[in-house]
């Protein structure tokens, strides 16, 4: 289902799949191995410290780096459309960039873009309204870079939280989203956003809650096969010169450098699981022992005690029934300089201090890190940015819930200025880093005030660098091997990703293939291995294949896998990921109305087969966290009820068609590993418990800086006992 856009990329991608590769033996120090020419179809023998292996390892670099810098371009255009800097989204597109919709080219060009932009937000000029919101959320992003390394296509989804406190339009709120299936150019070494095609799905006032946009909901193209996703970097082919000819001590700072911000990516995401299930032990851990905490307008607490008497605000370790704390970690934008890093992101929570109450908040977070002596990265600045929050009955146009400044043994060490805050003062969290479309410092609209630029701590004093040790051959064999575990970071999420696409759009055929030979998943009886297996499982409990002309589609429920923990083994050849289900559900209008619902896909394992990444046990989920009853009840009124628990139904409400049961034939068709099997497995006690009961939380890692074991800790997916 490739795609042929303007710029052709689907269509190259596929084209070129059957090219052969360069430099793709291994490295081994000392010796002569036989590589692919650069340029040139035959082989030759070239030493293992080759001025040739250099040029070759820097070009792979450049290449594996282009994933991140799409990624960050797209995360900071929501960025900067958070606070309507429209000009400064200019800056990322190209200059024929062309914004398309169903199919039809809505504006082509930066200068109709940037001002339909305006126009649409703010009445044709720079900025926002004073209390509008406009929160674009991303999601979900399937990156895959051409053969050439100067284009590349990404699927993303789309949440827009948009509103109006006062004005003329006071009281307005709503959520529209769909599919993006955007393109991406290298402009003079300068990634750009060259064509947004949106697909809306579902739209609607907060009142009423949003509904799907058509009668029946096409299916969105693919611009990629499974193969493709979980091999996003394709090898250099023969007869197409991309050497960068960077040095070999530069390589290696830019591989450390992705390898520090996947961790750094890993600490947020774990930080953020802490905080649901409000483990204040354990989110103190991740801080550095000089480390402060600002949450603006309400104060700054220093040291990890005194943070603890901030987090404790919010009651005491631990959630009792019907309190929901869901902190979900996205859009960071993560930069690293040495030993120091910083993440700027949004944070949307999902709140219930308790039953018959819940809240919606968003939080602009910008972090300072810092790896200590052993190698372990910590949090040293945390400063937290109220941007909303509402109270879930009345919506973000109608409610502006402003949390007043803690006081007695919550008390902050020093005040934090309500001016500091995005919600009370309009200020904006400042963009500390230059817009990566124009290399030029961010302009803010006239009037605002810009916090945040100062540092609450004085700059860490930089540790010793390491001094590059071994031969020129040893040292691009540790290269190669560190690249490898940046490559799949980025590998492995595009392969998560697209289980949940393929989880939308019923693929069942694509969501098999999507897994290792002998890849594993669990569904209805117990787990079933293989392909063909894998296949008939989901066949046999969902009947319903993609939507089509003859397969009409009146709803969706969209399965976004969000803010993941990626673990790579350190010779890049297997990996372990930690994701968070935010699922949601919209039906057409005179239906059941939309409705959220979260799980967590707690441990799954992911393989290389043939050079491409592939789950080898995926897609076994704990469900339901929290759970809307409805739109009008959302998740902070939960009628009680005792039936279809255990039955892992999230998405499920009284007025959609009943779930199926599973498997439908088990005596012709049974599991490869029964759960009977796995004596005491974690099943039973999990699945029989739903909300608003607090369900069990598993984990498989242990805390990334202390090592303290959780609650419910299993490193083996196969092997958790029960609880």
């Amino acid at each position: 289902m490739g795609r042929s856009g303007k710029h052709g990329i689907g269509g190259r991608i596929l084209r070129l799949a059957v090219l052969p590769v360069a430099f793709g033996l291994a490295i081994i120090a000392g010796r002569s191995l036989p590589v692919a020419a650069q340029g040139r179809g035959e082989l030759l023998t070239v030493a293992a410290d080759s001025p040739e292996r250099v040029e070759a390892l820097g070009r792979d670099v450049e290449r594996a780096q282009s994933l991140r810098q799409i990624k960050n371009l797209q995360i900071l255009y929501t960025q900067f459309a958070e606070f309507g800097l429209w000009d400064e989204i200019g800056g990322l597109v190209t200059d024929d960039v062309e914004l398309v919709s169903n199919d039809k080219v809505a504006f082509k060009g930066r200068g109709d873009f940037v001002q339909h932009l305006k126009d649409e937000f703010n009445g044709g000029k720079e900025g926002l309204a004073k209390g509008q919101l406009h929160t674009d959320l991303v999601m979900q992003p399937v990156v895959i870079l051409s053969y050439d390394g100067d284009s590349a296509t990404a699927r993303w989804t789309r949440m827009s939280l948009d509103g109006q406190l006062n004005g003329a339009k006071a009281g307005s709120a709503g959520i529209t989203g769909g599919m993006q299936l955007n393109d991406y150019m290298r402009v003079k070494g300068v990634w750009k956003l060259a064509r947004i095609h949106y697909y809306p799905q579902y739209s609607g006032p907060y009142e009423t809650g949003f509904y799907a946009s058509k009668d029946s909901l096409p299916l969105v193209p693919y611009t990629y096969t499974p193969g493709q996703a979980g091999r996003p970097v394709p090898d250099q082919p023969s007869g197409v010169d991309r050497s960068h000819k960077l040095g070999l001590a530069e390589s290696e700072q830019r591989i450390a450098a992705m390898n520090d911000a996947n961790a750094v990516r890993n600490l947020q995401n774990i930080y953020g699981y802490y905080i649901d299930r409000k483990m204040w032990s354990d989110v103190v851990d991740l801080f550095a022992d000089d480390g402060v905490l600002e949450i603006a307008g309400q104060g700054i607490w220093s040291g990890p005690r005194n943070i603890r008497r901030a987090l404790e605000r919010d009651g005491p370790e631990g959630l009792k029934r019907g309190q929901a704390n869901d902190h979900i970690q996205m859009n960071a934008y993560v930069t690293v300089d040495g030993d120091e890093a910083r993440a700027r992101g949004l944070e949307l929570a999902m709140l219930s201090p308790k039953l018959g109450e819940a809240y919606w908040a968003v939080t602009i977070f910008e972090n300072r890190y810092l790896r200590g002596a052993d190698g372990k990265w910590r949090i040293r600045e945390m400063r937290l940015y109220p941007k909303m929050k509402a109270d879930y009955y009345q919506g973000w146009g109608k409610s502006d819930v402003i949390d007043p400044r803690p006081i007695g043994a919550a008390a902050p060490d020093k005040p934090s200025s309500s001016d500091n805050s995005p919600q009370v003062s309009g200020a904006i969290p400042v963009f500390d880093f230059p817009n990566p479309g124009t290399g030029k410092a961010v302009v803010y609209p006239d009037g605002l005030k810009v916090v945040g630029a100062d540092r609450l701590l004085p700059a860490p004093a930089p540790l010793a660098p390491a001094a590059a040790s071994g031969s020129v051959a040893q040292r691009l064999a540790e290269a190669r091997r560190k690249l490898a575990v940046a490559k799949a970071y980025d590998a492995v999420e595009n392969v998560s990703n697209t289980f949940g696409y393929y989880l939308d759009d019923t693929m069942w055929d694509q969501m098999a293939e999507n897994f290792a030979i002998d890849g594993t998943r669990p569904q209805g009886p117990g787990f079933y291995v293989g392909h063909k297996h894998i296949l008939e499982a989901m066949t046999q409990t969902h009947f319903s294949g993609p939507p089509s002309p003859t397969n009409p589609r009146d709803h969706i429920n969209i399965h976004q896998r969000l803010q993941p923990v990626i673990e790579i083994a350190p010779d890049g050849a297997t990996a372990k990921v930690r994701t968070r289900l935010f699922l949601y559900h919209a039906s057409q209008k005179g239906k059941e109305p939309s409705s959220f619902s979260t799980g967590m896909y707690p441990n799954e394992t992911f393989t290389q087969e043939g050079g491409v990444w592939k789950m080898q046990v995926g897609g076994e989920i704990d469900e339901t966290y929290i759970r809307s009853s409805s739109w009008k009840d959302g998740w902070g009124r939960v009628p009680e009820r005792s039936d279809r628990a255990g039955t892992g139904d999230a998405g499920w409400r009284p007025g959609m068609p009943a779930p199926m049961t599973g498997i439908t034939n088990t005596i012709d068709f049974p599991p490869d590993i029964p759960r009977t099997v796995l004596d005491g497995y974690r099943w039973k006690g999990m699945q029989n418990t739903n909300w608003p009961d607090i369900k069990p939380m598993w984990f498989a890692y242990r805390n990334p800086v202390s090592g303290r074991a959780p609650p419910n800790y299993c490193a083996d997916i196969l092997k958790c006992g029960g609880f």
